[in-house]
């Protein structure tokens, strides 16, 4: 399949290394900066090779959601650019929301579960 690029060049060096990224992972000569990952034949497998780069060449830690978020090299630029993305570490923290939400409908479920005879409270 030939690849025609719908988008400018990318705008700024991020957008340049992702869309750097996406040339070699897709394997196609040149990426617009409004061209989408998957309308380019990208898949769930390569994100994970695309997430791998962007670590490596921006120090940037993402979720694999964020790509289908942001499928085209300037919206996940931008995401990057401004906050969306942690700085690499090396600890891995699960998010307190997501902790909060499950205690809370822990405590949920006990308080709807009904005693049985011999139980306590």
């Amino acid at each position: 399949m030939d690849h025609v690029s719908h988008g400018n060049p990318p705008g700024n060096e991020t957008a340049a290394v992702v869309a750097e990224i996406w040339c070699e992972v897709l394997e196609v000569p040149e990426v617009g900066d409004g061209d989408n990952f998957f309308d380019l034949g990208g898949h769930s497998l390569l994100l994970q090779m695309v997430r791998e780069r962007v670590v490596q060449r921006l120090g940037k830690e993402v979720e694999l959601i964020e790509f289908f978020t942001h499928p085209t090299v300037r919206s996940f630029a931008h995401h990057l650019d401004h906050g969306g993305a942690a700085e690499t570490g090396n600890s891995r923290r699960r998010p307190t929301g997501r902790v909060n939400r499950l205690g809370n409908r822990r405590a949920q479920l006990d308080a709807n579960t009904p005693r049985g005879r011999g139980e306590f409270e």
